[in-house]
């Protein structure tokens, strides 16, 4: 969803071709109070989606342009030949631009939404000045280096009074396990909102819902997922909402929403979601996720392993270790654990288990203490059951 930054301000300006159909998120009065915001009126998301289409034909010619458009579609809709147009195209302006810096934040930018981040920090060396400073502070946190990131969120949080640039910084903080802090500035994020394009209203709603699953309030991020939905349909919010219907105890709400995407969009996140829900085969699902991470593996290792885990750990197990190769993050050794676990090798789980023992989110914690009790780490076990109050 990073690409929605990009394109945000230039999607406010461009009105004239959306249909008069608009989303509201206000609620009468006499219900009960929501943490969700109320945000105002934007412009029908479904309209927006097909003026992206047109919009991308109209500037091909323009790279800085098209390929914002180009990252707005992906984000939406997930298609392997957008990311793969994103990267030919930035791939050639730096070729005929070596000296342009917006280039090389371009083509950082769009190596790191495919996972590259080797790549991505390369591109950015070619920078001049602070304007890589964004897509830096992006690249510490995707990669684990959130010692760095977190403080650099904060500070650029001070400076920059917008909702956008506190809505990172509450992301930061979910990461970091901080959540009643992250929880509490989110009002205050709501407020700072000014411009009303529905990708990012989907976006603040998204991002503002994963808060409340990262610290398990699975209800509360589903108000906020189903918020961001109506803003604008989106593949990444389609498979968390269904997650949290799943959770909820609601697979009525989950099958509909599978069934109602997959008409129009077969991308493997819901193509899997439809397996456990009867609507698509574990085949299916298999062909889908091998033809993402055949053209892109760094970019979909990590999605794809979440799938085999439970239908192929062997398969899991493989891709998680080269997702976490690639970036040594929490989440990303928490997936090696889960697969090790799957695929009944607890010495792989116990390999690369120690960062998570002091892991800020509660569920990495867990996932830790699964795996030291299985490698025969009993005080360690011991210490995060009483930590996670689920022994003596």
């Amino acid at each position: 969803m990073r690409h929605v930054l990009a394109v945000a301000l230039l999607l406010a300006g461009c009105r004239s071709d959306h249909h008069d159909d608009r989303h509201d998120d206000r609620q009468p009065s006499a219900q009960v109070a929501s943490p969700v915001p109320k945000l105002s009126l934007s412009p029908d998301g479904i309209a927006e989606l097909k003026a992206i289409d047109r919009r991308i034909e109209i500037h091909k010619d323009d790279p800085k342009t098209v390929l914002a458009y180009l990252g707005q579609r992906a984000s939406a809709r997930g298609r392997l030949e957008d990311y793969q147009s994103m990267l030919a195209i930035s791939a050639d302006w730096v070729g005929k631009a070596p000296d342009d810096s917006d280039a090389w934040v371009a083509r950082a930018h769009v190596l790191a939404t495919v996972h590259d981040f080797g790549g991505a920090r390369a591109a950015l060396g070619h920078v001049k000045g602070s304007a890589g400073d964004d897509e830096a502070i992006a690249l510490d946190e995707a990669t684990g280096h959130r010692d760095r990131s977190l403080p650099a969120r904060e500070a650029v949080a001070r400076t920059r009074h917008d909702a956008t640039t506190l809505t990172q910084y509450i992301a930061s903080l979910a990461l970091a396990g901080r959540f009643d802090e992250a929880r509490a500035a989110i009002p205050k994020a709501a407020a700072l909102v000014r411009d009303n394009p529905p990708v990012l209203f989907a976006w603040f709603y998204f991002q503002w819902g994963r808060v409340y699953e990262q610290a398990g309030d699975l209800a509360t991020a589903r108000a906020f997922y189903e918020a961001s939905h109506a803003r604008m349909p989106n593949i990444e919010v389609t498979a968390h909402l269904v997650a949290a219907e799943l959770a909820t105890n609601d697979p009525a709400a989950a099958k509909r929403l599978v069934a109602e995407t997959l008409a129009t969009d077969r991308h493997p996140s819901i193509v899997e979601l439809g397996v456990s829900l009867g609507l698509t085969s574990v085949a299916d699902a298999k062909a889908a996720w091998e033809r993402y991470v055949a053209a892109l593996p760094l970019a979909f290792a990590d999605h794809a392993a979440r799938f085999y885990v439970t239908v192929d750990p062997p398969r899991a197990l493989a891709l998680a270790q080269t997702n976490l190769a690639n970036r040594d993050t929490p989440e990303a050794r928490a997936l090696v654990v889960l697969a090790a676990l799957a695929a009944d090798d607890p010495a792989a789980a116990c390999a690369v288990v120690d960062p998570l023992l002091e892991a800020p989110q509660r569920a990495d914690r867990f996932t830790a203490w699964r795996a030291v009790s299985r490698c025969g780490r009993g005080s360690d076990a011991a210490r995060l059951a009483r930590d996670l109050g689920i022994g003596p």
